[in-house]
């Protein structure tokens, strides 16, 4: 009984000498973080905020200052015949150019997973796309569409194909498929490099023991390939999909939007609502518009992220 009595008091004497060395610990570790805290505040957060609540007040003029009005922004924008369009333009460009770059990405994947003379300088070929700036990628393309001196009618007149032969970027029917071309061309070697990654981590024995099975390459890819690289290319699609919403740089340049608004995106629609419309209180409300809808993509990808990290513990548990 002395023994423990003596031995209580110590051990909690050691405790709170831990906790106390823990806090100082803490705080200085958060002194340290400080600066960049306040820098994303005031960077990210500030600016956020600021549009979030402007976008609920009207447009200042030199006789009356800038008053509450409710969601009247929000209303207007979505009452926009042009925001329709814009959003509709939005959802072909997204999944058509996600779409493309997951299937010509897992495309080269398998063909760069092969050996074969030269795979180093593939590979790199296949990255150099998605490392190039957008606004380089979209003045290349711009010049290659063109349609006296561009690339692409040069070809079609060169083969016989000069009916062929058109103004890509100027036609209303042409221009979204041309552009969406563009982005499948700068990102699909992202999907390529994500998925070649998770070819790498397939263990060999799998097909070896297929093969000795009588399985050919079509149901290797069915039953082993497709169904291990699903965890990559669900990740893979859904951060496509929210880096393609708000992508600017490839329209502004090809189209900026036209012909005719065939290929005027949300982004775009919000560029042209503030600056050539100078309606800027709108144009914030599309962008918290364009916001959420980025934020429900981003919910459903920590979702899936979440999921499979669950089912993946679970079936370690067992």
């Amino acid at each position: 009984m002395a023994q423990r009595t003596m031995t209580t008091p110590i051990a909690v004497e050691k405790t709170q000498v831990v906790r106390k060395r823990m806090m100082r610990e803490n705080v200085l570790a958060y002194l340290f973080l400080a600066p960049t805290i306040l820098a994303i505040v005031l960077v990210l957060f500030y600016p956020i905020i600021n549009m979030v609540i402007t976008s609920f007040y009207s447009r200042p003029t030199l006789t009356r200052p800038s008053v509450f009005i409710g969601i009247e922004n929000y209303l207007e924008v979505i009452n926009d015949p042009i925001f329709g369009q814009a959003l509709k333009n939005t959802v072909l460009w997204t999944f058509g150019v996600t779409l493309g770059q997951v299937l010509l990405g897992f495309y080269f994947a398998l063909i760069l997973h092969r050996r074969f003379p030269g795979r180093w300088l593939a590979r790199m070929l296949v990255v150099v796309p998605w490392v190039l700036p957008g606004i380089v990628v979209a003045i290349t393309w711009r010049f290659m569409y063109s349609q006296d001196f561009g690339m692409i009618n040069l070809v079609l007149r060169s083969i016989g194909l000069e009916s062929l032969a058109q103004s890509w970027l100027g036609n209303a029917q042409t221009a979204m498929p041309a552009v969406i071309v563009v982005g499948i061309w700068k990102g699909f070697g992202f999907y390529a490099l994500m998925f070649l990654a998770g070819l790498q981590t397939i263990p060999t024995e799998l097909y070896e023991a297929a093969r000795i099975d009588g399985a050919g390459e079509r149901h290797q890819m069915r039953f082993i390939t497709i169904p291990l690289l699903k965890p990559v290319a669900i990740t893979s699609t859904v951060l496509g999909l929210i880096w393609t919403s708000n992508y600017f740089d490839a329209i502004f340049v090809l189209t900026g939007g036209g012909p005719a608004r065939a290929t005027e995106t949300l982004p775009m629609f919000i560029y042209n609502t503030a600056f050539s419309y100078y309606r800027t209180e709108e144009a914030m409300a599309g962008s918290n518009i364009l916001m959420v809808i980025v934020l429900l993509l981003l919910a459903f990808y920590l979702l899936v992220v979440n999921r499979g990290a669950m089912q993946k513990k679970t079936e370690d548990a067992v």
